[in-house]
């Protein structure tokens, strides 16, 4: 498997774990020290946390959504070790619902490679939006 492969499986696993609604398979797709901000700015810090606050999310607001597929996904390795991702798609939203046009966003990830594994160690997710005139 290659390295982009390998990224990008940890990327589908994430996703499979949202539309599971299952808050510590989400967490586990990043170390156990990983940053995380949200789209409203959240900012959450560890596995542990980020399992327990994307639990609360699944239960309550964001029950029965899914992750859109990207628009847009990009990656590059700046070093052997390191992958960037950067992905533009709509919001989550429940199966079969459209994403309101202006609910689009733009998630970076950094992911790092220990002992063979990849796993996601930053999350920054930027809603679009037009720039104040």
């Amino acid at each position: 498997m290659t390295d982009e492969t390998a990224v990008l499986d940890l990327l589908r696993a994430q996703m499979d774990a949202w539309a599971a609604g299952d808050g510590a398979a989400f967490a586990a797709t990043f170390t156990t020290d990983a940053d995380f901000v949200s789209v409203i700015g959240e900012f959450v810090r560890g596995r542990t946390e980020l399992a327990t606050v994307m639990q609360e999310g699944f239960d309550g607001f964001m029950k029965g959504t899914h992750m859109a597929e990207p628009d847009t996904c990009t990656i590059r390795f700046p070093a052997p070790d390191i992958a960037v991702l950067v992905t533009v798609g709509d919001k989550p939203m429940p199966p079969g619902e459209p994403a309101p046009p202006e609910a689009r966003s733009v998630q970076t990830r950094v992911a790092a490679r220990a002992n063979g594994t990849w796993l996601f160690t930053t999350f920054q997710n930027t809603r679009i939006s037009q720039f104040p005139m």
